[in-house]
Parts: C-alpha cells; sequence; structure tokens
C-alpha cells in the first residue's frame, strides 16, 4: 500500500473524506488499490467535490504553485472546509520550494497545510 493511501485513511477526521491527488487532475482523486491479480494492482479513484475540484483549479491556473499542490487533500462536505496534507519520509525527501509556495496560498486563504512524516518499520 503507498505510504499516501496509509497516511490519508489514517489523518481523516471524523466527517471527513479525502483523496489522494497522484496527478495534474482535479476532477478525481485516489482513494484505494485493490490487487487485482497477482502483482497487479489498479488505483481505485473517486470524483471530488465541485468546492474542491475548484480550489484545485485555482491553485494549478497559478503559475507559482502549479506544479506544488500537496499529496492528500481531506474536506468536510457540510462545512465545505478542506485541508492538504503532503507526505515525506524524513531520511530522503524534503518539500520543494513549489510545495512550500503552495503551502504559502494556502495558508493565506484560510487553508490549513500539514507535512505527515512516514518511515518503513525496520521489522518488516
Amino acid at each position: 500500500m503507498p505510504a499516501e493511501l496509509v497516511i490519508l485513511n489514517r489523518s481523516l477526521m471524523p466527517g471527513e473524506n479525502g483523496a489522494w491527488l497522484n496527478s495534474r487532475g482535479t476532477k478525481t482523486g485516489a482513494v484505494d488499490l485493490v490487487e487485482i491479480s497477482p502483482g497487479e494492482f489498479k488505483t481505485i479513484r473517486n470524483e471530488l467535490p465541485e468546492f474542491v475540484q475548484e480550489c484545485l483549479k485555482s491553485f494549478y491556473s497559478r503559475p507559482d504553485v502549479a506544479k506544488g499542490i500537496y499529496d492528500l487533500v481531506a474536506w468536510n462536505q457540510s462545512t465545505k472546509v478542506l485541508r492538504f496534507i503532503e507526505v515525506k519520509c524524513p531520511h530522503w525527501d524534503r518539500q520543494s520550494p513549489e510545495q512550500l509556495a503552495f503551502a504559502n496560498l494556502a495558508q493565506e486563504q484560510g487553508i490549513s497545510v500539514n507535512v505527515a512524516e512516514w518511515e518503513f518499520d525496520e521489522k518488516f
């Protein structure tokens, strides 16, 4: 299971849904990964709510952050509140300048941003 999907599942608060933004699309996000045959997997994608799509479109239209959108988006459908989460392994991964610009812009618009760090369990 990709770290992004594990963190998405563990990060959702009551009343929230979310998706992994593993492409530049604005209409759908990955929500699960299923094995369709031994060693072959398929990503399950769901349509994003309109208010999330509009937010993503506004970010992608900006040349200063178009490449820096965080990995995950979580939202509460009833309150229309969303937040972004970036997934990083602290041993080899850090935020890019584009991601830092995105985080600043999102925060200026009142959108929460977080970085979730993960690493492999050595027992595996």
